[in-house]
């Protein structure tokens, strides 16, 4: 590109008070359709906290030099996780390549750095509490017979059943069912956290999930986009329900049904995912099963998630 970009502190020989020039910003921009939403909304945060670290300690971020990422990543392992320390540093490579600069982040200083901080964290990754099925059964029980508690009911019955992420359930739309002839269906997830090109993969529903499907669509006159939407002042919403809600609404659903307080804390987004899993293994199904069920590409993942399910099962 021809730019050599050096983002230091602004002039204060003049007074100045404006922002310093951010070049890379615009340079993100390029990136758009070629990477998903998600991963540019990543490198923007991440790189902007990495500009403002720099700058507090009299740095250049771009070009940054090999030490100075190996001070950065020290500075942040205080209090971020070994999966954002690399996500930063992931950032701080892309930028770099757009502006055709040479790329610190691969020097060997910041992989003793990165090495250091990781084995200065816990080794087990925090997991969400897995919602099995007698757990899932008692939060749709607890749902009332209204129009938020349909798709609740909804909500918590598909994606137990599809293995969906949070970020996948909510993008589910009507359109993309197919009913089976068992009285099932099947639902294309359309695009996964791991699936870049969007290929999709089928999700499956079981007659009874099918079933509150139904009861909420026909209670809220969906017939097409997207199955779970926000219901404000009792007013229907035209766009999804937002991926963070699904987790408040599966608090709130555990707070009516009992369930003692720490349990309530632990469930997540994740957790109808999580559980589906650990139900599936302790089922007798196999690992490459459930990664199919799951989308999952990773072994250690799912067997992170199966490994802390109920064994006791197997003593029937």
């Amino acid at each position: 590109m021809g730019i050599q970009p050096r983002i230091g502190n602004a002039d204060k020989s003049q007074g100045s008070t404006a922002a310093p020039i951010s070049p890379w910003r615009a340079a993100i921009q390029r990136l758009d359709g070629a990477y998903s939403e998600h991963t540019l909304r990543s490198y923007r945060s991440d790189f902007s906290i990495f500009e403002r670290w720099c700058l507090g300690n009299d740095r250049a971020p771009l070009p940054a030099t090999p030490q100075v990422v190996a001070d950065f990543i020290a500075a942040d392992a205080v209090k971020s996780a070994s999966s954002t320390l690399k996500r930063r540093l992931a950032a701080i490579r892309k930028v770099h390549r757009l502006f055709r600069l040479p790329c610190p982040v691969d020097d060997e200083e910041v992989a003793i750095a990165l090495r250091r901080a990781m084995r200065s964290k816990r080794r087990r990754p925090r997991q969400a509490l897995g919602l099995t099925a007698a757990l899932r059964d008692q939060l749709i029980a607890a749902c009332p017979d209204t129009l938020i508690g349909r798709r609740d009911r909804a909500m918590i019955a598909i994606g137990y059943d599809t293995l969906c992420r949070r970020s996948e359930l909510v993008c589910l739309r009507l359109e993309d069912l197919t009913r089976l002839s068992d009285g099932g269906a099947k639902i294309l997830v359309r695009r996964a956290k791991n699936d870049q090109f969007g290929d999709g993969r089928w999700g499956y529903l079981s007659a009874v999930a099918l079933a509150h499907l139904d009861e909420w669509t026909q209670a809220a006159a969906i017939h097409e986009g997207p199955i779970l939407r926000a219901v404000i002042g009792g007013n229907l919403q035209a766009k999804g329900l937002l991926s963070v809600a699904v987790s408040r609404r599966l608090k709130a659903a555990a707070q009516r049904a009992g369930v003692p307080a720490p349990t309530t804390a632990a469930l997540s987004g994740h957790s109808m995912r999580v559980g589906a899993a650990q139900d599936l293994m302790t089922a007798g199904k196999s690992l490459l099963q459930i990664m199919s069920a799951g989308g999952w590409t990773s072994v250690n993942v799912v067997g992170r998630y199966v490994g802390e399910a109920d064994w006791n099962v197997w003593a029937a």
